[in-house]
């Protein structure tokens, strides 16, 4: 029996420290996700405050008679915000290193579109250059052959091209105006052929600049990577912006390029700059919640949980011999109110009367554990008895001995519980 009750002890005072450790773990995952908001002083503060009022409440949670529910209020009120600043810090931990891969990835997934964007109108205008360079050549082979350049009329409604026609004929208009004599047109060079070969050469030149700026864009596009920060690959983004050939573009295809613009870097953030933003990402990181946002949330509660459940036993541990003690107390007092002080005799003698319950109750409250278990041991002996029928020689005890043991120890339970 005295092996028995030092084992409690010794039980109890090892949930006291389990209870006391986790908690400290917990006073830590607290403080350090409250230090990314506030300032060491007060996280530290914050952080002890929380922890000491769950732990005081959970460890006497079972001894309290009154405002019960108001405690409970206080205690789940302090576990909320312990679990949200010991997810803060898991979160934080968990993600510090795929949070910028995430960032960059995300980044890359939406530049790179933009930039096949920025190819494909540069190649739209390169289609549209070469049916023009084309063309071109096959009017200044008319009009070097038979002077035709100014007859004819763009059948394709090629806006350049009928553009490039309607000059010449604005420059025969020009030429006759200014000379006072009209222009023989006819095979051989001259002001037309002339005029001609300057459009080609700028076609030329748009082609070769888009050419170029094609080639410029799928280099871009290759050293596009998520191991590249963001700011870098905005900037690689931005250079493909800045490098676009605009004039070109519009001269070839009689529209102005509507180019995308680059995405904010502010919408993909590798790390936290400030108290706010990091504030905003641990809480929208909740939803929609990853795999390590959950693991981090599930985490911060399980260590808070196991606080509660075993700050919850060790208090009821102790709870029973307390619980005898409080009503005999509460009945001692209660006895002595109603004593008139006027009679010395009868004072004493009800003070005597409740010594003698409280002596009784500390005799009853020391060997409450061993009784208790004493009666658990038999009444296990007695269902292996019953169940088996047949008591083998060398446990050493007859069904009647057990029978009567249990009734020994279930007659002093009783007596201590009353």
């Amino acid at each position: 029996m005295r092996q028995s009750s030092r084992a409690t002890r010794y039980t109890s005072i090892l949930i006291y420290a389990g209870t006391f450790l986790i908690s400290l773990l917990s006073f830590f995952t607290t403080y350090y996700g409250l230090a990314l908001f506030l300032d060491k002083p007060l996280a530290l503060l914050g952080s002890l405050g929380l922890q000491t009022a769950m732990l005081g409440i959970a460890w006497n949670l079972m001894r309290l008679r009154e405002n019960r529910a108001a405690y409970v209020i206080v205690f789940s009120v302090a576990a909320m915000f312990s679990i949200f600043f010991s997810y803060v810090n898991f979160n934080t931990g968990l993600k510090g290193n795929t949070r910028a891969f995430e960032a960059r990835n995300a980044y890359v997934t939406e530049a790179r579109p933009i930039l096949r964007q920025y190819a494909f109108l540069a190649k739209q205008a390169l289609s549209r250059g070469g049916y023009q360079s084309q063309r071109l050549a096959d009017l200044l082979q008319m009009e070097t052959d038979n002077g035709w350049a100014t007859v004819v009329d763009e059948g394709s409604n090629d806006p350049f091209i009928q553009s490039v026609i309607e000059g010449a004929r604005r420059t025969v208009k020009s030429w006759r105006s200014n000379q006072g004599t009209d222009y023989h047109q006819g095979s051989g060079k001259g002001i037309i052929t002339n005029y001609l070969t300057s459009w080609t050469d700028q076609v030329e030149h748009n082609l070769t600049a888009l050419t170029k700026y094609v080639k410029t864009v799928d280099s871009l596009s290759l050293r596009l990577g998520s191991e590249m920060p963001v700011n870098e690959q905005y900037d690689l983004v931005n250079l493909a912006v800045v490098l676009f050939p605009l004039a070109e573009h519009e001269m070839m295809t009689g529209v102005p390029a509507n180019l995308s613009e680059p995405p904010f870097t502010a919408n993909f953030i590798e790390a936290p700059a400030n108290k706010q933003q990091a504030m905003n990402l641990v809480i929208s990181d909740l939803y929609p919640m990853d795999q390590l946002t959950f693991f981090s949330l599930f985490f911060a509660i399980v260590i808070d949980l196991i606080v509660i459940v075993m700050a919850l036993c060790s208090s009821h541990a102790v709870d029973a011999v307390e619980y005898i003690f409080s009503r005999v107390e509460r009945d001692a007092a209660r006895r002595l109110r109603k004593i008139p002080l006027d009679n010395p005799q009868e004072f004493t003698r009800s003070l005597e009367s409740n010594l003698q319950r409280l002596r009784q109750t500390s005799e009853y409250s020391r060997s409450l554990d061993e009784v208790l278990n004493e009666f658990r041991t038999k009444e296990w002996a007695f269902r292996h008895v019953r169940d088996e029928e047949q008591i083998e020689p060398h446990q050493g005890f007859e069904r009647s001995q057990v029978e009567a043991s249990i009734e020994q120890s279930s007659d002093s339970a009783q007596k201590i519980n009353s």
